[in-house]
């Protein structure tokens, strides 16, 4: 009899257990209908879409299971076991902008996206990525603003700087300078170098061990003329008291927030063009160069012929082509002559008056064109080396 009962309990216990297994079993073999929907809403104009792969890797097996995209389509399938997941997304976009195709990638990435049903929605919001990409000028406040009396306002001049990348980018070290020649008179200067190098004499560079200061994919940084808040002495200006860098000016007009770093300035004081007839440069210079070296190689004595016969001669310096990583090049509307950058930097000119001494002009600046969103729904801006195509002329100032 206890025999009995002892092959009963065993039995009960086999029958327990192998139930068990197969619950387990079942459970891990359980599998999901997953339709991943792919959300392009974020990219904006003209553009095709191929060679998209859809990834699903479960996070505990590390198991991939991999899916194409086909040619303008927006949804892909897969069955998928019961788990955690990173879906991620890669494929080749071609942006029509201004007429001309702009080739870069495109990306998706979520996580810890649960499978436990039979069948699983996912949407993954596709982002835009330039592996070329590298800091933009975003915004040039140029024009200064008017007070309520009608006099002009002086310091309240700012560049605002984006990252335009999917990667972290560190400020430090960049220089900016601003051109001598003017875009709203063309002269014959001796020697002509401008193929190869932008002239001039108004140059700072952002201070910086080289990694003092990032830049997150997508984030700006401010450089101000005087980064305090201008609206204490003209309600009609802006507050850049938060400023990430502010340049050095002559002592008549500098106004120091020791709060805000101040820019080095390699050579003379950029005072900003408040017609907008010059170009802007941005650029690095080659590793280990120094600003005094840089100088001592890049010395420019040029010279044109006035139109009273007259030779005048001019000591300045060239910052070459290969340094620069973005121009901008600015006018007057009707008062545009040529531009004075080679045209592989920039192919065109912004904007903020309409003629000379445009007095509508003041509180306006130039904006570049949104194109898409870099990871995060940051912005990725247009850039096709071309300012007339890439800006929006006359705009408000993004900073109140």
């Amino acid at each position: 009899m206890k025999n009995q009962s002892l092959l009963n309990w065993l039995y009960f216990g086999l029958m327990l257990f192998s139930l068990s297994s197969c619950m387990k079993d079942e459970f891990l073999e359980s599998r999901s209908n997953v339709l991943i929907k792919v959300d392009n809403s974020k990219l904006v104009g003209e553009y095709t879409i191929e060679n998209v792969t859809v990834q699903m890797q479960e996070i505990n097996t590390q198991v991939i299971t991999s899916s194409s995209l086909g040619t303008g389509k927006d949804t892909v399938k897969a069955n998928l076991t019961y788990g955690t997941y990173t879906a991620s997304l890669e494929g080749d976009i071609t942006l029509k902008v201004n007429g001309n195709d702009k080739k870069m990638k495109i990306k998706a990435r979520k996580s810890n996206l649960v499978v436990n049903s039979e069948t699983t929605n996912i949407s993954l919001e596709t982002f835009l990525s330039d592996p070329s990409a590298n800091f933009v000028f975003k915004e040039i406040f140029f024009t200064g603003t008017m007070t309520p009396e009608g006099k002009q306002y002086n310091g309240d001049k700012y560049f605002l700087i984006h990252n335009n990348s999917s990667d972290t980018l560190y400020a430090d070290g960049l220089f900016f300078a601003q051109s001598d020649f003017l875009t709203i008179t063309k002269r014959d200067y001796s020697p002509d170098i401008m193929k190869d190098a932008v002239t001039s004499d108004g140059i700072f560079m952002l201070p910086g061990t080289g990694k003092q200061y990032p830049i997150a994919p997508g984030g700006d940084f401010v450089i101000a003329n005087n980064a305090i808040n201008h609206k204490e002495a003209n309600p009609n200006s802006i507050d850049l008291s938060n400023a990430n860098f502010e340049i050095e000016l002559i002592g008549t007009i500098n106004i120091d927030n020791p709060q805000v770093p101040n820019a080095i300035n390699i050579s003379g004081n950029m005072l900003m063009h408040n017609q907008g007839y010059t170009a802007y440069v941005m650029g690095r210079l080659p590793e280990g160069m120094s600003p005094e070296k840089f100088k001592s190689d890049n010395a420019y004595t040029y010279s044109y012929v006035a139109a009273n016969g007259r030779t005048m001669n001019f000591d300045s310096y060239k910052v070459p082509n290969n340094y620069i990583i973005d121009a901008v090049n600015l006018s007057v509307k009707t008062g545009f002559e040529w531009l004075v950058t080679a045209p592989t930097l920039d192919m065109g000119w912004s904007y903020a008056g309409l003629v000379k001494a445009d007095k509508e002009r003041y509180g306006k600046a130039v904006t570049r064109k949104p194109l898409g969103t870099l990871v995060d729904g940051k912005q990725f801006l247009q850039d096709t080396n071309n300012s007339t195509v890439d800006f929006n002329p006359a705009t408000t100032p993004s900073i109140k």
